[in-house]
């Protein structure tokens, strides 16, 4: 599937260009408290609860993937455009992306569900591979270009918008066979419990990391880029090898790509300059091979009604996020008057920590059966 990989490839070179700042750009841009909270959250949120009623649809995945490229790119021109104005305008247009994005997401998990049958973590980690490729160079030129002035971010907006509206070329004539629908619950409701509650404490300290980078690290976008580069390099290096492990030891790399992520929160609280979490963020390879596979692999491989099973999962994740990335936003605000910016951020890190360790021990609680898939994507001619 040439196509699908170069697909996958351009999109996360896009992807990569602007994505990894907004939550920066927006603390630049004057955002604060709940609704740095909000931008922190919204590519999970909107980005999931746009793929509940999708779930329920017959959409074709072809079609979906098609019309979101070239509407979502329209609207990274737009955020280039007029986003700098005020961070409210800012944050409007960007949920409108991550709305875009959720679309784009649940169409292309459709058609990897049907692809990885037999091999669910070695075809997912593959895919994840030629997406990582992709990203690297560009976030990295993207951060040493933009700085810390916005005007330049835009040129880097528009750049975005021009590749995803190009990239939809790549999609033309995708289509996935119809499979049956089992009654039943999509997937188990203990697994949608431990995601919503490890959301919650996972994205609390998102609006938190901003605040660190501006405030306390003093850092530029060329340093959010450079830690961008050293999670994704070290992600590519690992991807394919956590694969095939995920496929032998699922529920027990499931619990440890949880665990492992308390790593962040720690270092953005203990480290005393912007080297040390240069670092830390090796960690990420292992966590974001993890994350990119073994979730969805069990998703997919324990849920009765997929297409459910997938704006479920995506709903209910969006919902935790969106809670305690707004929640994160609010303690943040409060008690920052009090104790002071570094003070009040250590402290929350650290807290965010330990609650990250204690919901991830829930993975291991799990269930995990084997259903086999039905279904095969082909490329129309």
């Amino acid at each position: 599937m040439a196509k699908l990989r170069l697909y996958v490839m351009l999109q996360n070179i896009a992807n990569g260009l602007g994505q990894p700042f907004i939550s920066f750009l927006a603390a630049v841009n004057g955002a604060e408290g709940p609704l740095l909270g909000v931008v922190s959250s919204a590519n999970s949120f909107f980005w999931g609860i746009i793929q509940l009623p999708l779930s329920y649809s017959k959409a074709n995945a072809g079609r979906l993937l098609l019309i979101g490229n070239i509407v979502l790119g329209l609207f990274w021109a737009m955020l280039g455009a007029i986003g700098g104005i005020n961070p409210v305008l800012y944050t409007a247009i960007y949920i409108v992306i991550t709305l875009l994005n959720g679309v784009i997401s649940f169409a292309w998990l459709l058609v990897m569900e049907s692809l990885s049958k037999g091999s669910r973590g070695r075809t997912l980690a593959e895919y994840s591979f030629f997406g990582s490729i992709g990203g690297l160079a560009a976030t990295l030129a993207a951060g040493l270009f933009i700085g810390r002035s916005y005007a330049a971010a835009s040129y880097v907006f528009y750049i975005t918008a021009a590749i995803l509206m190009i990239n939809a070329i790549n999609v033309v004539g995708i289509s996935i066979e119809e499979r049956p629908r089992l009654p039943g619950p999509s997937a188990p409701p203990r697994f949608y419990l431990v995601t919503t509650l490890f959301a919650m404490t996972w994205s609390f300290a998102w609006p938190l990391f901003p605040l660190a980078q501006v405030y306390v690290f003093n850092m530029t976008a060329t340093n959010v880029a450079i830690i961008s580069v050293i999670a994704g390099s070290s992600t590519l290096m690992l991807q394919r090898r956590i694969g095939s492990i995920v496929d032998r030891h699922r529920r027990l790399m499931m619990f440890l790509g949880r665990l492992g992520l308390v790593t962040f929160p720690l270092a953005y609280a203990l480290s005393p300059n912007v080297y040390w979490l240069y670092v830390a963020n090796v960690m990420a390879g292992f966590t974001n091979s993890v994350s990119n596979t073994a979730y969805m692999a069990y998703l997919f491989d324990n849920a009765r009604d997929r297409n459910k099973a997938i704006g479920m999962y995506n709903a209910v994740y969006g919902g935790g996020t969106l809670l305690g990335s707004v929640m994160g936003g609010w303690v943040s605000a409060a008690i920052i008057p009090y104790l002071g910016m570094r003070k009040s951020l250590d402290l929350l890190f650290t807290a965010d920590a330990a609650a990250r360790a204690s919901v991830a021990v829930l993975y291991l609680t799990l269930n995990d059966n084997q259903l086999k898939p039905t279904a095969a994507a082909v490329i129309k001619p």
